[in-house]
């Protein structure tokens, strides 16, 4: 029987029979799948395959369910608990070191308690981290001795950090984490002490960046250092664009906006009516644009509410109020009841 070797980048299972298939390498004994090899060393992201079934998980492990803050409007969505009841839930807000330095951070957990409640969603605890954090890490690690569980699973939506959670617990160097969807191809395995890690490939979601621009591009707009907001005042027929790629206006005499955006991503503030022509000619103004974009809009309850752009990032807003979009077609945008102040 061959032996299987598995890319230590990404955990696809290597190849030499199909270069268009993943896992291709031209040796089997080389450490990267080709794929990988081009994103280590040169930056280039051909695309990857994206799982969308869930995997088997035995009675009695410790699930740790991994969102960023980014992602937040998408936590409790994935029901992993019906798959197996048996096992312990804990959920992790990961990158909280992307929020601003003067972030309520027990409002935030007071509020994501209220909605695993709201929702019933099982779980042991509430967990807020950052992946980049050598005190976070460590405080993990003590976390994780407290239980006898030996099988440990990072799961959670792609680009949630799982994997550089994995490196630092298992201590491999190899494994890759950059703001690539779909990266982690098969489980990766490691352990820490007694017990076995597993990071499993992100959860499949529709309509973030990966899906309408190359990697290049859209690793730019997903942030990856604290982020400074950004205080927009609209006055009557006043809008606000965020690159080629979307067009916010608000019905409404005087709106005030705070943007959660990479400080890489340009906003534009201009009248209602340029919209229209502005994306007519989004190449003249615009360094990031999409062929199609649709229309939306939502209504704004009183109080304090969050729009979400896909994995790019969120505005707050504060109702009643009636917001109109025009945006990328397909992009993922929600919205939903701020979680912090």
């Amino acid at each position: 029987m061959s032996k299987i070797t598995k890319c230590q980048g990404c955990g696809a299972i290597l190849q030499t029979e199909n270069q268009s298939h993943v896992g291709y390498v031209d040796d089997l004994s080389f450490d990267y799948c080709q794929a990988c090899f081009k994103l280590l060393h040169y930056g280039d992201a051909p695309a990857h395959f994206h799982p969308e079934d869930l995997p088997q998980l035995p009675e009695g492990a410790l699930i740790f369910m991994v969102s960023s803050v980014l992602h937040l409007d998408l936590l409790f969505s994935y029901p992993v608990h019906r798959y197996q009841p048996l096992a312990h839930f804990v959920y992790i807000i990961n990158q909280i070191d992307l929020l601003p330095a003067s972030t309520n951070l027990d409002l935030l957990v007071e509020k994501i308690t209220e909605k695993a409640k709201h929702m019933m969603i099982p779980y042991v605890d509430i967990i807020l981290m950052s992946s980049k954090n050598h005190y976070d890490l460590e405080q993990l690690k003590t976390y994780i001795d407290e239980f006898h569980a030996t099988h440990i699973y990072l799961l959670g939506v792609q680009n949630a950090g799982k994997t550089t959670i994995f490196k630092a617990l298992t201590e491999n160097n190899k494994a890759l984490a950059f703001k690539k969807a779909g990266l982690t191809q098969e489980a990766l395995t490691g352990t820490y002490k007694d017990k076995i890690i597993y990071d499993m490939p992100g959860l499949y979601q529709a309509g973030y960046l990966h899906q309408l621009l190359p990697y290049k591009t859209y690793k730019k707009l997903i942030p990856d250092q604290r982020i400074k907001p950004r205080v927009y005042q609209l006055k009557k027929n006043q809008a606000i664009m965020i690159e080629g790629l979307i067009a916010i206006s608000f019905l409404g005499d005087l709106t005030n906006v705070v943007l959660y955006l990479s400080p890489e991503v340009h906003i534009h503030k201009t009248n209602q009516d340029r919209i229209k022509p502005l994306l007519e000619s989004k190449e003249e103004h615009f360094k990031i644009t999409v062929e199609n974009y649709e229309e939306k809009s939502f209504k704004v309850t009183k109080g304090k509410h969050q729009l979400t752009f896909a994995d790019m990032g969120f505005m707050h807003v504060t109702g009643p109020l009636t917001i109109k979009l025009t945006l990328a077609k397909g992009l993922h945008i929600t919205l939903t009841e701020a979680l912090f102040q």
